[in-house]
């Protein structure tokens, strides 16, 4: 039997870049979709038979019968918040168990992360999701997080785990903010009463994907947020608190990245921005609701995890251009196409005046001046094309220029929210 590609979805820009659309898309030629960084902060939405789903921990594949879904050891996990995903799951006749894998080795987030990223997020306004999330991985790094594996070894250890963090990092917020945390022993049982819920998915994955992937294939892996967000190489310090870029999915998973045969990229055919932080192409008043939309609709740009509007602009190439070759992207999957239809001229900003490549510090990206090309627009409802030849004049220049920028083939081409709507190349 010919082995299937394996794969590798990354998002591009600030993430929403519509990675469930394309990841569900793909799943179809999987046997097992993979969540390698990121926690409750994400939100992923499908549209398929007539429903829509929001997703936020668990990997959209768990939308297809009969494949398995695993979360990989990056991410930062809310058990709370997973439990809920699970039993919303199990209300709408979706069967998870013997599908889902959670590595031993995901951090766990805690009540006490989210009380320390609300007191941050007024002091600093980075424009977080309030989940708990960059305290969770900040733990993780400082060698004093609580783990999956953790779980299992009785709640002996686990009130010893959490006495350790109150006494080390809690007493310190408490002196300095005033705040007060919960009991351990009111944390401990009530992550030992969530864990139960899901106590057998909890595992050592990576031999796992490392077999499957060597042998039959079908391997699928996906990240949270994008390139943009990145820890090391977005628009530091109003990023996420993870590496979201391809090289996140080795560590993310301990999975050898050689093993992939496509890198996909997201983006969208415009851009947008969630939260605080520069944008280089972001559009005036006009142009932000025509790309955003009102709300009424599913597909508009507002949150799928907090409901903020999104800040909506231009396809910015030079982003496009650096995230592509930071990712080694070998296509691109280029979505919500259909949503420029009536937009007259449309705009990609290809270079930067003065700047050679996307810059590092934030007063530089604040004091880019984007240069501009004009394309002219189309009135053509293209929701309902299947085929490029078939797609407007004018729509198949705008792709190619994006082909043109990121140095490599558009392949998809999201042209409507639903599952099948989606040209392949």
């Amino acid at each position: 039997m010919e082995r299937l590609k394996n794969r590798l979805v990354s998002g591009l820009f600030w993430g929403d870049e519509g990675k469930a659309k394309i990841v569900d898309y793909l799943t179809e030629g999987a046997y097992v979709v993979v969540r390698y960084q990121g926690g409750a902060n994400a939100g992923h939405s499908v549209e398929a038979g007539g429903k829509r789903y929001v997703l936020h921990q668990v990997p959209t594949g768990i939308l297809h019968p009969g494949k398995i879904c695993i979360l990989g050891a990056g991410m930062v996990i809310d058990i709370k918040s997973l439990v809920a995903e699970l039993a919303a799951l199990e209300s709408l006749d979706i069967d998870w168990s013997g599908r889902l894998k959670i590595s031993s080795r995901a951090h766990l987030v805690l009540p006490f992360h989210k009380i320390i990223e609300e007191i941050q997020e007024k002091k600093r306004g980075i424009g977080t999701t309030k989940r708990g999330i960059g305290p969770a991985y900040r733990d993780k790094a400082a060698r004093i997080g609580i783990r999956m594996g953790d779980l299992k070894l009785g709640k002996a250890h686990l009130l010893n785990k959490i006495h350790n963090w109150l006494s080390d990092v809690g007493i310190l917020y408490e002196k300095a903010y005033h705040v007060e945390f919960p009991e351990a022993a009111e944390v401990a049982d009530n992550l030992a009463m969530h864990f139960d819920y899901f106590a057998e998915s909890v595992t050592e994955v990576t031999a796992f994907v490392d077999e499957i992937a060597r042998t039959k294939g079908g391997v699928l892996v996906e990240g949270a947020q994008g390139t943009m967000l990145s820890v090391n190489w977005g628009t530091y310090p109003f990023v996420t608190s993870s590496e979201t870029t391809s090289g996140g999915a080795s560590e993310g998973i301990g999975f050898n990245l050689r093993l992939i045969d496509e890198i996909v990229g997201l983006t969208k055919a415009f851009c947008t921005r969630v939260g605080n932080g520069p944008f280089p192409t972001e559009g005036d008043n006009d142009i932000q609701s025509k790309l955003r939309g009102t709300g009424e609709k599913s597909f508009d740009e507002f949150g799928s995890t907090t409901g903020r509007p999104r800040r909506c602009g231009w396809l910015d190439g030079m982003a496009l251009r650096y995230a592509s070759r930071i990712n080694g992207v070998d296509s691109i999957a280029l979505t919500k196409l259909d949503v420029l239809t009536g937009i007259n001229p449309l705009k990609i900003a290809t270079a930067y005046r003065e700047c050679e490549d996307f810059p590092s510090t934030i007063p530089e990206v604040e004091q880019v001046v984007p240069i501009y090309e004009e394309f002219c627009g189309w009135s053509d409802d293209i929701s309902t094309i299947h085929k490029f030849e078939n797609l407007p004049m004018e729509a198949k220049v705008y792709v190619h220029k994006v082909e043109e920028i990121a140095g490599v083939p558009v392949r998809y081409i999201g042209v409507g929210p639903a599952r099948n709507d989606i040209i392949i190349r």
